[in-house]
């Protein structure tokens, strides 16, 4: 963190009234919990952690009250920076804190997983309240998995995920047992494959399913979300992401993933109703669309070999115009795209595929038709970069 930055770190807390040893019960948990403070000043404090913090970082609290730089001595040089900005982006968004990152411990390099909840104070302090654990032994397994089993890369990557496996030439699929649950299917009774997906999928989106595999076999990325009605008539949301690809025998083959999205999608649905939609637009408003593009720059992450595209378009601000380049926009653009007012007359869209041939021609459009209906615009095309670090550096680039 920066020069100015400093842990100082309490070791002891009492458990008012209570007969309940916290500071014990704690100590007993596995890894090491901790409460962090970023100050408005830039200054850090740990104002607790537990002794676990030993078989995490190879260090004691003491050590940490000695020397205040030990984290950036610990923390692998190339994983610091990226931890320091996933914790300020966490402060600025207010979200939830996730990592994982590289240690050295002994002079072994190890895998740290560490999460915590982000609460903003009214003296404008942030703190994060969490838990570091070790997670080596499984990231190596991940890390064999993503080298020999690629079918199996995303479901290892992220918890209470099923994995899928379909052929395109056959429609037939291979399914962990997690992909039966989430359609609420039973395993001995169902024949996997595409057709069962239609089948249970809700009518209204059986076509953005069969876009969403249109769209694969173009850019090599299948992104969709979708409804399905189960067995019990109950309707749930459901996130699959999957990568396609020629197999041996040159059948068309996409491999991904499916996540129950149902309580996320209510919100979200809830906050655009509410204004998470765009008034001038209608597309989605500048918290949604950030939304949008950090889970687009997580996936790309995870596979950098499938970089993303952002229109960005400026025009000005007043509300005829945004609504007449919302149009325009919105007619040259795919069902599957997404499209973002970020105010002051800044449009954005994340692009679904993955061909800048295509992604060109959409462009030129969009600038030739805001020209034909005499609206002055500043248009551009950015793709990601493996530079990139944060999630909005392809938007700072789009920037005009």
């Amino acid at each position: 963190m920066n020069a100015r930055s400093y842990f100082s770190v309490s070791g002891y807390m009492k458990a008012q009234n209570s007969s309940v040893d916290l500071v014990s019960l704690t100590n007993a948990l596995p890894g090491a919990v901790y409460q962090l403070e970023l100050t408005e000043s830039g200054d850090w404090h740990f104002h607790f952690v537990s002794e676990g913090i030993e078989s995490i970082y190879g260090c004691t609290v003491s050590d940490l009250q000695k020397n205040t730089c030990v984290l950036k001595d610990i923390i692998v040089a190339d994983d610091y920076e990226a931890v320091v900005s996933s914790l300020l982006e966490s402060a600025k968004y207010k979200i939830p804190w996730n990592k994982e990152y590289r240690v050295v411990r002994n002079g072994q390099t190890h895998w740290v997983y560490g999460h915590a909840v982000t609460e903003k104070q009214p003296n404008g302090s942030t703190i994060w309240k969490g838990q570091l654990l070790d997670i080596t032994e499984r990231k190596q397994l991940e890390l064999t998995v993503k080298r020999h089993q690629r079918n199996l890369e995303l479901a290892e990557r992220v918890a209470n995920l099923g994995h899928w496996k379909l052929n395109l030439n056959t429609g037939k699929s291979v399914w962990s047992d997690t992909v039966y649950e989430l359609y609420g299917l039973e395993k001995s009774k169902t024949d996997p494959g595409l057709d069962i997906v239609m089948e249970k999928t809700h009518p209204q989106d059986r076509k953005a399913v069969t876009d969403a595999i249109e769209a694969a076999k173009k850019s090599g990325v299948r992104d969709v979300e979708h409804r399905i009605i189960r067995s019990d008539d109950t309707v749930r949301w459901l996130r699959e992401s999957g990568i396609y690809q020629l197999d041996e025998n040159g059948d068309e083959i996409i491999f991904g993933t499916v996540q129950d999205i149902t309580d996320y999608k209510e919100m979200e649905l809830k906050l655009r109703s509410t204004g998470g939609e765009d008034e001038h637009t209608g597309f989605y408003n500048r918290r949604m669309m950030l939304r949008a593009l950090q889970r687009r720059f997580s996936f790309y992450k995870a596979h950098p070999e499938y970089p993303y595209f952002l229109l960005a378009l400026k025009v000005t601000n007043d509300s005829k115009t945004l609504a007449r380049a919302a149009e325009i926009v919105r007619a040259n653009i795919r069902d599957y795209d997404t499209p973002g007012h970020l105010g002051n007359g800044l449009i954005t869209v994340l692009l679904s595929t993955l061909s800048r041939p295509e992604n060109n021609s959409s462009l030129r459009r969009v600038i030739t038709e805001l020209s034909d209906a005499g609206i002055e615009s500043h248009c551009m095309l950015e793709e990601a970069k493996n530079t990139d670090s944060r999630f909005d550096d392809i938007l700072t680039r789009a920037l005009p």
